[in-house]
């Protein structure tokens, strides 16, 4: 029945997730509760998590969720087949340790880039991918439900006020309607750098739109992103995780990025 509702209850909150645009997370209820790299008692212990931490939430099965690996985890990869941070091979397994023997927690693509933090003998030691997950048990932690939409006011039926005296109004001045950004490459600072962005989608200057965070009432720009208008208008408002190249602007406070791939939603797989 625990596990029923706890379906159940993933589904609906999923539905509010995409109506305000946001992320939905996990919240930790038990002390010290486990992070494992497969949903199994028996699979390994890679962290601990402490109560009253939030986590992204990825996913769920049989009693156990998938949050994103916390930043503070260290994961590995056989330095063989990346260089310069770049993934070579078409698919290549992230692991827990620096062997063969340690779990593989997520897989990475052709292209994509590695935030490397050290190395050991012939493994690279890198910061969690966007996407990686790790597992943790449902009966130490909970979904925050997103905050549901205030229900429309009821109107009593009164009688009617006479009508009052018309009242001649200004009309406004036009909206001054913002111009085309100029975007001239900046070629003192790095450019066509692989990233990969979360964030919500909104318009920005004609012919850009930037991913802002989400903070309570506040959005927080992040990057500008030049994609095609088609595609972009039709992803406006949807939560979303961009990889694409980077590149700076003169002038232009926020990095510009041109998309490669587009995971809509904040559900991301491997």
């Amino acid at each position: 029945m625990k596990i029923y509702l706890l379906i159940l209850f993933t589904a609906i909150s999923l539905s509010s997730v995409a109506q305000t645009n946001e992320m939905l997370k996990v919240r930790v209820t038990g002390n010290r509760v486990s992070l494992r790299s497969n949903p199994d008692l028996n699979s390994e212990l890679l962290d601990r998590a402490m109560k009253g931490e939030e986590l992204l939430f990825l996913g769920e099965t049989n009693g156990w969720l998938a949050v994103q690996a916390p930043d503070s985890l260290d994961f590995w990869v056989s330095e063989e087949y990346v260089q310069n941070g770049t993934v070579q091979p078409v698919r290549l397994n992230i692991r827990s340790g620096p062997s063969q023997n340690y779990s593989v927690v997520c897989v990475v693509d052709q292209g994509d880039v590695l935030s490397l933090r050290g190395e050991f003998n012939t493994w690279l030691k890198i910061a969690p991918p966007a996407g990686s997950r790790v597992w943790i048990s449902a009966d130490y932690a909970e979904l925050i439900e997103p905050p549901k939409p205030e229900p429309e006011p009821m109107v009593e039926n009164v009688d009617p006020e006479p009508e009052p005296e018309p009242v001649v109004i200004a009309p406004e001045p036009p909206k001054k309607e913002l111009q085309p950004l100029v975007l001239v490459l900046d070629k003192t600072k790095p450019r066509g750098i692989y990233d990969e962005i979360p964030g919500v989608l909104r318009r920005a200057n004609p012919g850009l739109y930037k991913l802002v965070l989400i903070v309570g009432d506040l959005e927080e720009p992040i990057c500008l992103v030049r994609g095609k208008k088609a595609q972009m208008e039709s992803y406006l408002n949807r939560a979303m995780l961009i990889k694409g190249k980077k590149f700076w602007a003169k002038d232009v406070d926020l990095p510009i990025l041109q998309p490669i791939k587009i995971h809509l939603d904040p559900i991301l797989s491997d």
